[in-house]
């Protein structure tokens, strides 16, 4: 028996009463031992600006970190696709969360896509990814700042068995969008890295590494004008529309207050668009891909004139990497004719005019436009899964925005953006306590670090389904660890990744087989009518080792030659089948799948 002295009498209780006891009068707590904890900490600071962690370091703040580097955003320069490439995981379906769709030639998301998950936050070990967390960031953004930095603290201090610990908060970035005090948060950062460090100390006696990453910077415009970008785009002929049926129309999702976004058009009207939203007020540089290894840059001057320049890739054989010139053709949109007189005086340049990624980046972070020769190409090609033929950079004086971050901006002032090809949209930082940081573009920052390729798995969910190819699995460098089969699957083709209850998969898989069911929703019956069924055994499936997944190809599962006009719904069905006389029967079966089916123009129910 166990005696509690917790309470006045004295009184034997059982071992669920002292467990109720204990909770109320005195915390438990299990003592960590110093070698589970983490060895490092990587804080992802969602916005915070290079000029303002100078200005803590001349308060005195962060005095035991190295010189920070600037860290080039991606362009455009927005939180979703930049710290997919920061972390190296697969580029996201869209620029932002409500995006156009190639495959499906519409845009696809609703209102509250914006505040819903998405993967770099599901890989962190502390992500605060709660749906409305980021919109209560953006309405009370001090106290939600605050305690997030609070929360980091005491999270390493009890986190056990990671090598790293990856942090995210949202809370600067909502500081700068809403004229928050971000030098008041830059003193309480400071002072609880300080206390965090000090703990540490204490209970290991060595030193936590800390790494501080921010992902773009803020152009502090808290008087920007909204660009009308639908309505001069209509005063041309050019209808914005949420599918493209039509050479005339044109779309894109701004959803937030931004200063970059990508335009998708027909084929054919890529150097149309371009050129018109050139002349629209407020917008000061636009690029266009216009052919595999070719982009062409404008930029809007002061005096209305126009300047033009074409980027050229070049991708040598034998995967050596890929080399970038910059062509001028009227003026100097990008300012660099400076710079590449001085690179060739140099030799940096080849005889073509052409350098690698590197030295762009490393001769060119400092100008207005940092590193803008491999960000437009990246913006164009490597960003999302579904990249833009045109993308817009505003300037810090205009804005454009939709949705329901725009909407808390009107209820909270303005405090400035991002999004632009600009330094003052697109310089976040690089704060290191251990490795000496340099500056560097969003996809390369992590090479400094070690690469952090021991980012959490993301979660996996019973019951869902995605359909990619094997091409987009592969891209993904985490999919090689988990998917042994990864070579086997096609490269182009459709493949359907399931993810299943783990009971599922640790059965004998003989005799268990899926079966994909397609109806039509109508009226015939009430689950609608049947009009494909196909099972396939479990054992024939590509296997994750690491998550609960199945992978098969579309077409095997009769998962393609679908009809986009009709409304389809799918149901996946796990089949317990025995041998009988006549064969082999039924003789369990278990819905492990219900969906709605998103059918693209070629009959594929793509996931993006």
């Amino acid at each position: 028996m166990i005696r509690a002295s917790c309470v006045g009498k004295r009184h034997w209780f059982t071992l669920s009463s002292l467990i109720w006891v204990l909770s109320g009068c005195t915390p438990l707590r299990r003592a960590v031992p110093p070698e589970a904890l983490p060895k490092r900490v990587v804080l992802a600071l969602d916005g915070l600006d290079y000029r303002d962690v100078l200005d803590a370091r001349q308060r005195g703040r962060f005095a035991a970190f190295h010189e920070p580097a600037r860290l080039i955003s991606t362009f455009p320069s927005i939180s979703d696709i930049a710290w997919h490439a920061i972390f190296g995981v697969n580029p996201p379906p869209g620029y932002q969360r409500v995006y156009y769709s190639t495959r499906h030639r519409r845009v696809l998301g609703d209102a509250l896509s914006a505040i819903r998950p998405i993967e770099y936050e599901e890989r962190m070990d502390q992500a605060f990814d709660t749906k409305f967390h980021h919109l209560g960031a953006y309405l009370i953004s001090w106290p939600v700042a605050r305690k997030e930095v609070d929360t980091d603290v005491a999270h390493v201090l009890r986190s056990r068995g990671r090598e790293t610990v990856y942090l995210y908060n949202v809370g600067p970035d909502a500081l700068q969008h809403t004229r928050g005090d971000i030098a008041r948060y830059l003193d309480h950062l400071s002072d609880r890295l300080d206390t965090l460090q000090q703990r540490y100390r204490q209970r290991t006696g060595r030193s936590l590494d800390i790494v501080v990453l921010s992902d773009h910077g803020h152009n502090r415009a808290r008087d920007a004008a909204f660009v009308p970008i639908a309505e001069a785009l209509a005063a041309y002929g050019l209808e914005t529309a949420s599918a493209l049926d039509t050479p005339n129309r044109v779309a894109f999702s701004v959803d937030g207050v931004t200063t970059g976004f990508g335009v998708f058009c027909h084929p054919d009207s890529v150097a149309r668009v371009a050129a018109l939203l050139t002349t629209v007020p407020g917008v000061e540089v636009v690029t266009a891909h216009v052919a595999r290894d070719r982009f062409t840059v404008s930029a809007r001057r002061a005096d209305g004139s126009v300047d033009d320049a074409i980027i050229e890739e070049m991708v040598p054989p034998a995967g050596d990497k890929a080399r970038y010139r910059y062509l001028p053709q009227r003026g100097d949109p990008l300012e660099l004719a400076g710079t590449v007189r001085r690179l060739q005086a140099a030799g940096l340049l080849d005889a073509n005019g052409y350098a690698p990624e590197s030295v762009w980046v490393r001769e060119t972070a400092t100008l207005r436009y940092p590193a803008a020769i491999v960000r437009i190409v990246h913006g164009h090609v490597g960003a999302t899964q579904n990249p833009a033929p045109v993308l817009v950079s505003v300037a810090d004086d205009h804005r454009v925005g939709l949705g329901m971050v725009s909407v808390a901006n009107r209820m909270r002032p303005l405090g400035g953006t991002h999004g632009a090809l600009g330094a003052t949209n697109a310089l976040g930082v690089v704060l290191s306590n251990g490795v000496v940081p340099h500056d560097d573009v969003a996809w390369r920052v992590r090479e400094q670090f070690g690469g952090f390729g021991d980012l959490k798995s993301r979660p996996s969910y019973d019951g869902t389904l995605q359909v990619v190819t094997g091409q987009e699995l592969r891209r993904d460098r985490f999919v090689q660890r988990a998917w042994p089969q990864w070579s086997a699957m096609p490269d182009t083709g459709a493949v359907v990744v399931l993810t299943l209850p783990r009971r599922l998969l640790d059965d004998d898989p003989r005799g268990r087989f899926l079966r994909f069911d397609v109806r039509v929703r109508d009226q015939s019956s009430v689950d609608g009518r049947l009009v494909r069924s196909v099972a396939v055994p479990l054992a024939q499936a590509w296997r994750s080792s690491e998550e609960r997944q199945v992978a098969l190809p579309a077409g095997v599962v009769g998962l393609t030659a679908l009809d986009v006009a009709s409304d389809l719904t799918l149901r996946v069905v796990l089949e317990v089948r025995r041998p009988d006389k006549d064969g082999w029967v039924i003789a369990r079966e278990q819905t492990v799948l219900t969906m709605a089916l998103r059918v693209a123009p070629d009959g594929i129910p793509w996931s993006y």
